[in-house]
């Protein structure tokens, strides 16, 4: 019974890291404030929404070597800590450099225990119930994304700098952690496993990157669309709900359907994604079909992001698999910082006409992932047959 309850306490544990993963927005509601206040252009203002991800790629790249010098609990605990920290730079000063400051420091947490969220599911679970908790954990980033936005807005009422402060529920975090997850110690080191950087890790990568890519593309053009439909009091945060909700039903979900479909789970995601950004690029004006598509958007991350960590624990041990994690989580941070320009470039290359045309270019690289896993799915089953 001990060990039943210390068993939950630690999945618990593990998946409280993933309430404060996707938070580089929650301050996206203050920056018409910041830019008034401190006399700065809205474009960098803006900038402080993606600042956090140039830090968190530097961090992911070191959390490996970090973890292997004071082991990944301490690791992940210095993250959060970090994270925590970054709450109280811009209450003390008011300024831009004290923001900028801090939105580093806030990236540079996070990166410390980004992986390591996947990670830790992929050490002490296997097989379909690693699967589920990796379904689970992409709904607890979700949860966490709606959570922190709820309390920011409510902050934003009584002071912008305040909502900073939403932040320092990290440290809320790292005491529940370090009380109910053990640290894990690894018998081989990464010299002895000789690491290698496969066309199988690259592509995992890229597909992330533009997962994130385009969630990221989706949520940034939403408000242009919201606003020429419903006018400027339209309430676009709340209407924006609909994506983590749907991401976090989804995520709940994912044990039972890849248990049901297996290796087709990823095929449906792809289609899914292939099938949305036609459908938002022909009719995305119309506010309806565009929520319909953010929600497709959020399902199909959903059945995509949990297969691919659950694929990486059966073809990667120990060290191996925690970098393989780690360089995918720099593909999303890659991804969500070009999302922007890609939508730009695509727009000025072919010349396209309206604010949602653009996003056919990514059903065409879907079709291309599509492509890949499917003869992987066939090869498979000639081997079986075999």
């Amino acid at each position: 019974m001990e060990n039943l309850t210390k068993g939950i306490y630690r999945k618990q544990g593990i998946l409280s890291i993933s309430l404060i993963l996707a938070v580089n927005a929650i301050i996206s509601g203050a920056l018409i404030f910041i830019k008034d206040d401190l006399g700065i252009t809205l474009s960098q203002a803006e900038f402080l929404v993606s600042l956090p991800s140039i830090a968190t790629i530097i961090a992911i790249l070191l959390s490996e070597p970090v973890s292997r010098k004071v082991g990944i609990k301490k690791c992940i605990s210095l993250g959060l800590f970090l994270v925590g920290t970054s709450a109280f730079l811009p209450i003390i000063s008011r300024t831009y450099i004290s923001i900028f400051m801090s939105r580093l420091i806030l990236g540079f947490g996070v990166g410390l225990y980004n992986g390591h969220a996947a990670s830790l599911i992929n050490i002490f679970y296997k097989e379909d119930e690693a699967a589920s908790l990796h379904g689970v954990r992409n709904s607890f980033e979700y949860i966490g994304q709606m959570m922190l936005l709820f309390i920011a807005g409510l902050i934003l009422e009584i002071s912008w700098p305040l909502v900073f402060i939403t932040y320092s529920l990290a440290f809320l975090i790292l005491i529940f952690f370090n009380l109910t997850v053990e640290d894990v110690i690894h018998p081989k080191t990464l010299a002895e496993e000789k690491f290698k950087i496969t066309s199988q890790t690259i592509f995992y990568m890229v597909f992330a990157g533009i997962m994130v890519m385009d969630t990221t593309a989706v949520t940034v053009r939403f408000p242009l669309i919201a606003t020429r439909a419903l006018g400027e009091g339209a309430s676009i945060n709340m209407l924006t709900m609909i994506l983590p909700l749907c991401g976090m039903v989804t995520g709940f979900l994912f044990g039972r359907i890849n248990k049901k479909l297996r290796a087709k789970t990823i095929l449906l995601g792809i289609l899914l994604y292939a099938f949305k950004n036609i459908f938002i690029s022909i009719l995305g004006e119309n506010i309806i079909v565009y929520m319909i598509a953010m929600a497709l958007t959020a399902i199909s991350q959903s059945l995509c992001f949990p297969y691919m960590f659950a694929e990486v624990a059966r073809v990667a041990r120990s060290s191996s698999s925690r970098i393989v994690n780690n360089l995918i989580f720099v593909g999303c941070n890659i991804g969500g910082f070009l999302a922007s320009s890609f939508l730009s470039i695509i727009t000025n290359i072919f010349k396209l006409q309206g604010p949602t045309t653009a996003f056919m270019a990514f059903s065409v690289l879907y079709l291309g992932f599509f492509a890949v896993y499917f003869y992987e799915y066939l090869s498979v089953r000639s081997y079986r047959r075999v």
